[in-house]
């Protein structure tokens, strides 16, 4: 038997505190709770864990990634009983965790337990919830989240009305007051950065060129500068491409209204409780804006002036929505980390290093790589992955059915000696019959006995011999490496790569010189070890 644990944490949970640690102690706690459980229950002393984790997710909808992939565990059937801490860990919406509880999970026969709350599905009849109480909870939990966001709106909405700021990290050149988190003041390192950049820009200088002599100069860039302030926070991309300034950062500071003093908050929202991603952008009108919020850096007079500037260099065409590329943010560098610059010529369109212009190595400059060549190179890549899989399912395969033989004959062995001890054990009952009747003599008797009992012990000793080599044991792979397995089996012959595959298969694609690259895969790291386990094979085959 299969036992999943699930695990969630929302952002609204007390205990999260934002970029401190990968995991709250309200994810241990559960964790502690629901393995004290389950070591609590005999029943699955032998059973296999699986762990399926959300942190930082919303319970109100069910577009999470740990929750989504042990729903499809669960469909494979490669899941027999579900165990979460209370109801709410599994879900706040009533109409979507009933039709799991009441339809989807009886019907997979799949066990459901929720500990706080007391559940056990085994407990109530095929096709129901359990009781009103349970459907209750349900309903409570969703009402509940529904209401903390609206609260949480609410008094997002009256601390920025009051000028208080209520975003996490203060803009660069800022930074939080010691007296009130909610207020900021003009950091004294980064607030001069700032104002050289509008400087430089009223000067007739660039974006790009602003950026190339604030790396000449060695100015730290905001990523730099907050790390050296003690925070921890990691963006998307590495670290080494954090450590320069870009044309894009520039742009940004310069376009950004906060510098005058002015707070600007609520400029998105959520049309889908809970989901992050369904953020979308407000109507400027709607934006709450508070003057004098703070010290300027900039004043207004300066900030119109850069604005007017950037409106008249601003490209006349008009640019429709913007585009899904199929190697967006998946590019960098391999010598210097810098992201690669897209690129669209006569010839086709190519790449080449964001870096190259000011702190690149000679080998970054010879990075210019088409499209085309890299989309051939990764499709063939690909193909060569789906085929590593299928060689790992065979070999898999093989062991298993070699290792079931092994075990078959083991039992086949157990099985003739239990037989052959019990035919001796009859035997030692003759003997002892025969001498009750006065057929044999004590002497005959005991030689008898003596002879049988050594033949028995012998049979145990086998036996036990039996017991301690225990045989071969199945090899253990996770769900999601079989999963992984099934998913890249049918890529054996892809001939087009789109978006969506990308952002699947792949989380980097690092760019060398003479167009040598190398793929970094979103396989887990238990079917990482599997591709180890098959190249040792195909090396030692050869």
């Amino acid at each position: 038997m299969t036992v999943a644990k699930y695990i969630r944490l929302s952002s609204a949970d007390e205990d999260v505190k934002r970029g401190e640690r990968a995991e709250s102690n309200s994810v241990v706690n559960q964790r502690m709770l629901l393995d004290h459980y389950i070591e609590s229950h005999r029943e699955f002393s032998s059973c296999t864990i699986l762990e399926f984790l959300d942190d930082g997710r919303s319970g109100t909808n069910f577009d999470r990634p740990g929750l989504h992939a042990m729903l499809e565990a669960a469909r494979r059937q490669e899941i027999d009983c579900i165990i979460v801490k209370d109801f709410s860990r599994f879900a706040r919406n009533y109409l979507e965790s009933g039709h799991y509880l009441e339809q989807v999970f009886p019907a997979l026969s799949i066990r459901f337990i929720s500990v706080n709350d007391c559940y056990d599905s085994f407990d109530f009849p095929y096709g129901t919830a359990g009781n009103v109480n349970n459907g209750l909870l349900c309903l409570i939990n969703e009402m509940y989240s529904r209401d903390l966001s609206q609260k949480s709106k609410t008094a997002k909405r009256l601390y920025a009305q009051r000028g208080q700021c209520i975003t996490a990290y203060p803009v660069y050149g800022y930074l939080k007051s010691p007296e009130d988190k909610r207020a900021w003041i003009p950091d004294p390192e980064a607030a001069p950065v700032v104002k050289r950049m509008f400087g430089m820009y009223l000067e007739g200088k660039g974006p790009g060129e602003i950026a190339r002599l604030l790396n000449e100069d060695g100015i730290p860039t905001p990523a730099q500068h907050k790390r050296s302030l003690g925070s921890k926070r990691q963006l998307w991309n590495s670290e080494r491409t954090e450590n320069f300034w870009r044309a894009t950062t520039i742009g940004k500071i310069l376009r950004d209204e906060r510098y005058t003093g002015k707070l600007v908050a609520l400029k998105t929202a959520l049309s889908e409780l809970g989901n992050i991603n369904s953020a979308k952008a407000i109507e400027k009108d709607d934006w709450i804006i508070v003057p004098g919020a703070f010290e300027a850096i900039i004043s207004q007079e300066i900030f119109d002036q850069v604005q007017a500037r950037i409106e008249a260099v601003r490209p006349t065409r008009k640019l429709g929505p913007m585009k899904r590329r199929l190697f967006s943010r998946k590019l960098k560098c391999g010598h210097c980390g810098a992201a690669l610059l897209r690129h669209e010529i006569a010839q086709g369109v190519y790449y080449d290093c964001d870096g190259r212009a000011w702190n690149g190595t000679d080998d970054c400059k010879k990075i210019r790589l088409f499209e085309t060549d890299l989309t051939q190179t990764v499709l063939a890549s690909i193909r060569f992955q789906a085929q590593l899989a299928k060689k790992t399912e065979q070999r898999l395969d093989r062991q298993a059915k070699n290792i079931q033989a092994a075990q078959n004959r083991a039992m086949s062995a157990r099985q003739r000696i239990q037989k052959r001890i019990a035919q001796l054990e009859t035997r030692k009952a003759e003997a002892y019959l025969s001498y009750d009747l006065g057929e044999v003599s004590q002497s005959d008797y005991k030689k008898r006995c003596k002879k049988i009992d050594a033949a028995i012990m012998e049979q145990k000793r086998r036996l036990d011999a039996l017991e301690q080599d225990g045989g071969s044991v199945l090899p253990e792979v996770d769900v999601a490496s079989y999963g992984q397995i099934n998913s890249l089996k049918p890529l054996s012959n892809l001939r087009a790569l789109d978006r969506d595959m990308v952002e699947e298969l792949i989380h980097s694609i690092q760019v060398y010189s003479e167009n040598r690259i190398e793929i970094a895969w979103n396989f887990n790291e238990d079917y990482m070890k599997l591709l180890l386990e098959e190249d040792t094979a195909m090396r030692d085959d050869k």
